[in-house]
């Protein structure tokens, strides 16, 4: 809109301007309206979110989790023998160990390791330590104790107890029609021997049947058997600690 500047005239004297009114008018032409205002907000805006976007840091990326290692566990080996066992422990790389069954093995402790052990002997018992419980081993097994089987019964041989034997009764003689006396049933001779069965419980490794005196296998430790002449052995130590066959009769 034009701006119009009302002078008042004075007899004998030029135009004048009043010099407030000159003022507001330069002021008004110098764009001191509304429209200076928004240019210099916008610019201000603008200079405060480039700040701001300087001030706020970019956040640093989430380290990624090592992934956790799983256990090394093997198969139940409960019934087989202990030397495919401890083969099948090797072959994981675990540590195994061999207790007496009955003794008391738990990861927390306990039990009684075996002093020795053959390949041929069964697993009564296994116990994982996957959670590395027990510094001890990886594996145990538990073998039967000496004398017993996995459920820690006797497997002591009971000693028979002896059969009496009787001979036969002869007929009575009869008298025959003619007179003559004679025996029904003819003249044999009866009876049985006492002699033993012939038959051994337990063998040799060799497969014969033992002998008094005679070293008995490790998984015979403690029981009893026939011997080859029928006597009744029982495997136990000697004076020199040994393990041997004996009747129980000195000499």
């Amino acid at each position: 809109m034009p701006i119009r500047i009302h002078t008042r005239h004075r007899r004998g004297s030029g135009l004048v301007a009043p010099a407030a009114l000159i003022a507001a008018c330069a002021l008004a032409l110098a764009g001191c309206g509304d429209g200076g205002g928004a240019s210099t907000k916008a610019a201000g805006t603008a200079t405060a979110a480039t700040a701001t976007a300087t001030a706020t840091p970019s956040s640093s990326p989430t380290p990624e989790a090592s992934p956790t290692p799983s256990a090394v566990t093997m198969s139940d080996q409960t019934g087989a023998v202990l030397g495919s066992a401890i083969a099948v422990a090797d072959g994981k790389g675990l540590d195994y160990a061999v207790y007496l069954q009955g003794t008391g093995l738990s990861l927390a402790g306990g039990g009684k390791q075996a002093s020795s052990y053959g390949p041929s002997e069964e697993v009564c018992e296994q116990v994982d330590d996957s959670a590395d419980t027990n510094p001890s081993f990886d594996v145990a097994f538990t073998i039967p104790r000496d004398g017993r089987d996995c459920a820690g019964r006797l497997l002591h041989t009971p000693k028979p107890t002896p059969k009496p034997t009787t001979k036969p009764t002869p007929e009575p003689s009869k008298t025959r029609a003619d007179g003559t006396g004679g025996t029904s049933g003819g003249g044999g001779t009866g009876g049985g021997t006492g002699g033993g069965s012939g038959v051994c419980e337990l063998m040799s490794p060799a497969g014969n049947c033992y002998a008094d005196g005679q070293f008995c296998a490790k998984k015979h430790r403690g029981l009893s058997t026939h011997g080859r002449g029928g006597e009744y052995l029982t495997c136990e130590r000697d004076s020199g600690g040994r393990w041997r066959w004996s009747d129980g009769v000195p000499g």
